[in-house]
């Protein structure tokens, strides 16, 4: 039995100068798709066509290097496997290794943390000067002064991206263009002008606009399923041809309400909490962590209990898992004292996490080699449990050496979130997570009534879910901050954080107008209501054409198509509605 295709009849086109942020379900295809266009990955079926001279470079998630060698070497010996000339490579190299943040280009590339190890990915990269460049969760494992930069460094990019993120402020704050693939559209994909948070605007508009056209496509199934119980005394070829279009329409109705059905449900987790009754969960008092002449913390008093997000904020090396390491108890290097409540129960998902069995299939490592599993003292199938993942049927069997890296991420929460807690502690939880998948988890953690500590460089995540920040800003300062943003303002590594604040709501006009007496029907408005009911269907019929045509474009490779689509049926929903209240006010008159 052959495998399920990642995506089917995918067709678009990327213009110059487009930037495009790139979304997905995990295991929908996205870095498939990434390898695909950058030449690496060949394709089941269909082509890919290029401009004549167009330069491409591609950054994966992960990259192996020489890690005996210095990374000037690394870099040159890279470029010139582009079929870059020798003296240029080395130019090259010195120019970007410098730009993206190295000072000491003769670095062992194995002394390189994994964050670094992205710079060098990212500066063998630029050094290529591209047309387009394909990067592939390019923030992953870097720090706040590298995200930023990067950030910074897009905004003023001039050619075209294709970026692959789980950063929805990252996304909203470098992309003009964003497309979703998902197989629940009927194209396998959604694309449209704008940012994350415009993307979501039409989004919805565009869930609506199916939702229509399923109450349009079942009001005509109605009619024709009538007409075919009623019966044809003699079969004509116009009978034959409308009795074939009824099953047809049919068929579109089914699967438009199965999209729909898809794409309305939500997945929801209640955490399991010990339910512990306590003011105080964890006090600090006076902690010191030193590691040699390197200070880290220094008199940290701090008391943290339940009902409470803290966001733990720094660059690399500030201190932050040296701070977890000495609540959990996993290292006693520290001075000062860390009390912690009788029987706390306390999770903690590790940034570098465990090694996952490769040979055993979800089931199987869920349950521990049993079918069920115990979760807020219930005995409940596997299955069952791991649905509340995002996980769907047909992965449940899978080895988990054929789950994708945000899958395999997914599954190791879901392992953790598996015992009764008092306190989690998540370090990065979001790293390979796709944002549906991300969502989930930030419901669950806003559900949790326990205490939640959090290390993350996603600025979305930490705003939706934290009250406050303990910042460690360097030789054993640190500072309690109510907002992140004032943090990034404040700390050297700021850069410009681009925060965009939501728009306000469209304010609705002509609200309780009121009248002070009913004057007589002007001669216009008498001739106007003659008409008005064939108005209205006209213009119903017009804005049902527009739903459709909306619909349709969302094939078409040329993404200005589906824009002028959607003002379009947005221009006939206002005349039917302008049909409709013209009509309530008249007979208000009458």
């Amino acid at each position: 039995m052959g495998s399920k295709p990642l995506f089917e009849d995918l067709s678009f086109t990327i213009e110059d100068k487009q930037k495009v942020g790139l979304l997905g379900p995990n295991g929908a295809g996205k870095s498939t798709l990434l390898r695909i266009i950058a030449g690496l990955e060949p394709t089941d079926s269909g082509e890919t066509s290029y401009r004549k001279g167009l330069r491409m470079a591609y950054v994966p998630q992960e990259q192996t290097f020489n890690d005996s060698l210095p990374i000037s070497q690394v870099a040159k010996a890279l470029l010139e496997g582009t079929g870059m000339d020798p003296y240029e490579s080395e130019i090259q190299s010195q120019i970007y290794l410098s730009l993206v943040g190295f000072e000491d280009s003769s670095v062992i590339t194995g002394t390189l943390s994994g964050g670094w190890k992205k710079r060098l990915s990212l500066a063998v990269a630029f050094a290529q000067e591209p047309d387009l460049l394909l990067l592939d969760e390019p923030t992953n494992h870097m720090d706040w002064d590298g995200i930023l930069w990067l950030e910074n460094y897009l905004n003023s990019y001039k050619n075209s991206f294709i970026l692959i993120s789980h950063d929805r402020t990252f996304l909203d704050n470098t992309c003009n263009q964003t497309m979703e693939i998902n197989p629940l559209y009927r194209d396998g994909y959604l694309s449209f002008k704008g940012g994350y948070e415009e993307f979501l605007k039409k989004k919805e508009e565009y869930a609506q606009a199916q939702l229509n056209l399923q109450d349009t496509l079942s009001n005509k199934a109605r009619r024709e399923v009538d007409w075919l119980r009623a019966g044809v005394k003699a079969r004509t070829t116009k009978s034959n041809a409308r009795a074939k279009e009824a099953y047809e329409l049919l068929d579109e109705l089914s699967a438009v309400s199965s999209r729909n059905r898809s794409g309305q449900s939500k997945v929801r987790l209640e955490i399991d909490s010990s339910g512990k009754r306590s003011k105080k969960f964890i006090d600090l008092k006076g902690v010191d962590i030193a590691y040699g002449d390197n200070r880290l913390i220094h008199q940290l008093n701090l008391t943290l209990g339940p009902k409470t997000c803290i966001g733990l904020l720094g660059e690399n090396g500030s201190g932050k898992t040296s701070l977890i390491k000495a609540i959990t108890g996993q290292e006693d290097n520290y001075s000062g004292t860390i009390e912690k409540a009788d029987g706390l129960n306390v999770i903690y998902f590790d940034q570098k996490r465990e090694a996952l069995p490769q040979d055993v299939d979800l089931i199987q490592y869920l349950g521990d080699g049993s079918d069920y599993t115990i979760f807020k003292n219930q005995s409940i199938h596997v299955a069952s449990y791991a649905s509340r993942f995002l996980f769907s049927s047909d992965k449940m069997k899978l080895k988990i050496s054929q789950l994708s890296g945000g899958e395999q991420a997914r599954l190791l929460i879901a392992k953790v979130l598996l015992q009764p807690a008092d306190v989690i502690i998540l370090d990065e939880p979001t790293n390979d997570l796709d944002i549906n998948s991300i969502e989930v988890l930030e419901e669950s953690l806003q559900g949790f009534n326990g205490l939640v500590i959090l290390v993350s460089h996603d600025r979305y995540f930490l705003s939706q879910l934290c009250q406050k920040y303990l910042a460690l800003e360097g030789q054993g300062s640190w500072q309690i901050y109510p907002d992140l943003f004032q943090w990034l303002k404040a700390s050297k590594s700021s850069g410009d954080p681009n925060k965009k604040e939501n728009e306000s709501p469209r304010e609705s006009a002509n609200k309780n107008q009121s009248r002070v007496s009913k004057p007589k029907l002007s001669y216009k408005e008498k001739r106007q209501l003659e008409t008005i009911e064939q108005d209205i269907e006209v213009a119903e019929q017009e804005l049902e054409e527009a739903q459709l045509a909306l619909t349709e474009s969302y094939g078409a490779t040329d993404p200005a198509l589906s824009n002028q689509c959607l003002e379009t049926l947005k221009l006939k929903q206002q005349q039917v509605d302008k049909l409709y209240k013209f009509w309530e006010d008249i007979e208000k008159k009458l």
